[in-house]
Parts: structure tokens; C-alpha cells; sequence
């Protein structure tokens, strides 16, 4: 069984070309922002990892990840996130509150890929 992997970014063209991608190597969902996620994940619906962009509009990235952290059901799950911002306070915030990693856009799918993979095993 593939692992499940939660695409969380507003830009529809950017969702879809990584969720095209790594569709080749675990099974997809995806969200317009935090809000719809939460939405997912109240329904019972558990990732086994979670793509976030920082930037989004109703929940951003940052609100989501905070929210996901202090969460006892979902804290565990690790979450890689991606930014347009250039900022390093970004990175620093986001791997202060627990990502498990932080990838500048534009990116490479395959180093994403690859480090999705190494987070899982």
C-alpha cells in the first residue's frame, strides 16, 4: 500500500503538476489552503505526510502547521514546506515549529520526491 501524501497549496497549476508527479510514487489528496485540509482531516482522514505551501489565503502555512503541531492527533505527521517567499525568518519559523523540511519555489519535484521518500522511511 502506498503511503498517503496531502498536498496543501492555493496555486491550482502547482498543485496539480506535484501531485501529478509524485502520484507516480504515493497516493494523492490535495487542498486549495489550510482550511479545506482541516476540513479533510477532521473528517477522520490521517496523511501519512503533509505538503504545505506558506502563503495561502483562509488558513496560510504557518497557521496550519502551528495548528497541526499542537494537535494530539496529528502532530506526528511530518510536513515538508514550500515557499515562494526567499525569507530565511520563513524557514527558520517553520523548522522552529516542527517542519520536517523547507524547499524554496521554484524546486525541483524529484529532490522533493526523493526527500519525501527518505522522510517516510
Amino acid at each position: 500500500m502506498n503511503k498517503r501524501v496531502l498536498i496543501v497549496e492555493d496555486h491550482d497549476s502547482l498543485r496539480l503538476v506535484m501531485g501529478a508527479y509524485l502520484s507516480k510514487y504515493f497516493d494523492i489528496v490535495s487542498a486549495k489552503n489550510g482550511l479545506e485540509a482541516m476540513g479533510w482531516l477532521s473528517q477522520g482522514e490521517l496523511p501519512d505526510l503533509i505538503i504545505t505551501d506558506v502563503r495561502m489565503p483562509e488558513i496560510g502555512g504557518a497557521q496550519f502547521l502551528r495548528n497541526l503541531k499542537c494537535s494530539g492527533v496529528y502532530r506526528d505527521i511530518p510536513v515538508v514546506v514550500v515557499s515562494g517567499s526567499d525569507s530565511d525568518d520563513d524557514r527558520k519559523m517553520c523548522q522552529k515549529m516542527g517542519a520536517a523540511d523547507f524547499f524554496r519555489k521554484p524546486f525541483d519535484p524529484a529532490n522533493l520526491q526523493q526527500r519525501v521518500s527518505q522522510i517516510l522511511n
